[in-house]
């Protein structure tokens, strides 16, 4: 062997070391020996560890070599130890064999040249104990990350089924409704006041269904990193009263007291309008849902502060506040809270503190998932508080303050008010009859000509015709699609500019860039509120 090797001889007789020196020095030319003749310097050398073999007497005349084999191996259980001793007998070499000792030999001037064998034997015999040792924990290793990944691909298949049952129970249950009354309206002579509450019923579950279709459409975005922000300067307080006003009418339900207190002082953020309305939408219904009947839900809105900052350009002409100025939204409820096992996962999708079908809370688990994704993508955080089970719980949302000069709140202009559809001529395009015939009614209540085509050819042909004002088109059509009709009408001598907008259920962000390209200057997703669509139309018409 030509690798160095440092040994530890621990032998109190000087002749003895040199003859054993020597004899090893034949077999490892780089041989390091560091003699120990007291207990103080062997447990310094036990500290340092810097030696691959120990040597040792067993008759010394401040301890036994037993001791010594034992304190080397209580450091070291791999390190290779030879006993070389002329004292010994039968019982003292089986004892140190228990011990761990790898060799024993007797000293004698014919035994000294065994000494090279057996210490190239243990040390041999050390590296394939280490080795065995590293494969057994290797072994030991990789069935633990077996077992963690088959433990977190179980738990991950237990939620997917949960989601799935869950999912399955929240669409069939407003179905369930939806389709009872429409047979009773169809099949029964039902009085006034019965034929409202049917309507009422069917319009509320109707959406119960689009927001859980949004849900779903939101949570695949947030996955795929495609969910986008249309971010300007915004002011909170419409946002906020916004969705206070959406779920006044459940909390009323409830007998639940809904109140707020908006600090009007509080400036704006660089945020999506209507993605800031849906947080608080989301964090409030939340909390009117665990809250009992007679208990209170709570919104805030104050300016907050917080110490060393940097100012951060975040768009042209806006910029954070330098001391770290926040708007916080807190919403806080007298509800059923949540305990500390289920805090530190509330924010995960899919996740709900009770899955099983007994559970007294409906939803799909999404709401909160939403949120954070939404409030990271604005540059905020959010958390959330409860002192366990019946305490109530508090959610913290904040979002860094903007700073605006003149020009662009000079941007900020409000809302037009929709415009009356009187004299317009609009032509409408869907291979879905229903639809068709809703979109029809819709538009002529509001004053609009319909004239209506379930197909892109049909649409066409009533095109050349009619030269509409605008054009309202389904994008998934069979034989030609929305897409394709748009781009054949833009290729149409002197009734090429019309004014189109796509009305689809494709609604990713995706599909809203495929039809603007395509040739349409609005995009809307199905299902659309009835006064929605014509606003949009309005506004269309009003701008162009």
């Amino acid at each position: 062997m030509n690798q160095p090797l440092c040994i530890l001889l621990v032998d109190d007789n000087p002749d003895d070391r040199l003859l054993l020196c020597h004899e090893l020095e034949q077999e490892f030319p780089d041989l390091k020996v560091q003699e120990i003749l007291e207990a103080k310097g062997l447990e310094q050398a036990l500290v340092a560890g810097e030696f691959d073999l120990a040597i040792t007497d067993y008759q010394l005349n401040w301890t036994d070599g037993i001791q010594i084999l034992e304190a080397i191996k209580s450091r070291d259980s791999f390190c290779p130890v030879v006993m070389f001793t002329g004292t010994g007998n039968e019982e003292i070499a089986v004892k140190a064999m228990k011990a761990g000792l790898d060799d024993y030999l007797l000293k004698a001037p014919s035994r000294y040249p065994r000494i090279r064998a057996a210490v190239r034997l243990a040390l041999e015999r050390a590296e394939t104990r280490r080795a065995l040792a590293r494969a057994q924990a290797e072994q030991v290793e990789l069935l633990q990350r077996e077992q963690a990944a088959r433990a977190e691909a179980e738990a991950a298949n237990r939620l997917k089924d949960e989601f799935l049952a869950t999912l399955s129970h929240e669409l069939r249950t407003p179905l369930n409704a939806m389709m009872g009354w429409t047979q009773l309206m169809v099949t029964q002579r039902l009085n006034e006041q019965t034929f409202n509450r049917a309507a009422e019923v069917i319009h509320r579950n109707t959406r119960m269904l689009a927001q859980l279709i949004e849900d779903l459409l939101d949570v695949s975005c947030a996955i795929t990193g495609k969910l986008q922000l249309n971010s300007h300067p915004t002011e909170l307080i419409p946002a906020i009263k916004a969705a206070i006003d959406t779920v006044q009418a459940t909390a009323i339900a409830k007998r639940i007291h809904l109140s707020s207190r908006l600090d009007a002082s509080v400036g704006m953020i660089l945020g999506d309008a209507s993605r800031l309305q849906q947080v608080v939408w989301n964090l409030l219904i939340n909390a009117i849902k665990f809250t009992p009947e007679g208990g209170r839900v709570e919104v805030r809105l104050e300016q907050v502060e917080e110490a060393g900052a940097e100012s951060q350009k975040l768009a042209d002409n806006l910029t954070a506040i330098p001391d770290s100025a926040y708007a916080q939204i807190t919403v806080s409820d007298t509800g059923k809270g949540i305990s500390s096992d289920v805090l530190p996962f509330i924010f995960e999708r899919f996740r709900q503190a009770d899955g099983s079908t007994t559970r007294k809370y409906g939803g799909l688990g999404l709401g909160l998932a939403i949120v954070r994704n939404l409030v990271e993508l604005h540059g905020g955080s959010v958390y959330a508080e409860s002192q366990g089970e019946g305490q109530g719980t508090t959610f913290t949302v904040k979002f860094p303050l903007m700073e605006t000069n003149p020009a662009v709140e000079q941007k900020l202009t409000p809302l037009e008010e929709p415009l009356n559809l009187s004299g317009v001529q609009i032509l409408v395009v869907d291979d879905e009859l229903d639809t068709l015939e809703l979109i029809g009614f819709v538009l002529g209540q509001a004053g609009a000509t319909v004239t209506k085509a379930s197909s892109a050819q049909a649409a066409l042909e009533a095109f050349r015709q009619l030269r509409p004002s605008i054009l309202v088109c389904d994008i998934a059509m069979p034989e030609m699609d929305g897409y394709m009709l748009i781009q054949q009408i833009r290729t149409m001598p002197n009734l090429g500019q019309v004014l189109a907008i796509a009305l689809t259920a494709y609604a990713r962000k995706l599909d809203q860039q495929q039809a603007i390209a395509a040739g349409f200057q609005q995009h809307l997703a199905k299902p659309v509120e009835p006064e929605v669509l014509v606003r949009e139309i309005a506004n269309l018409l009003k701008h162009n």
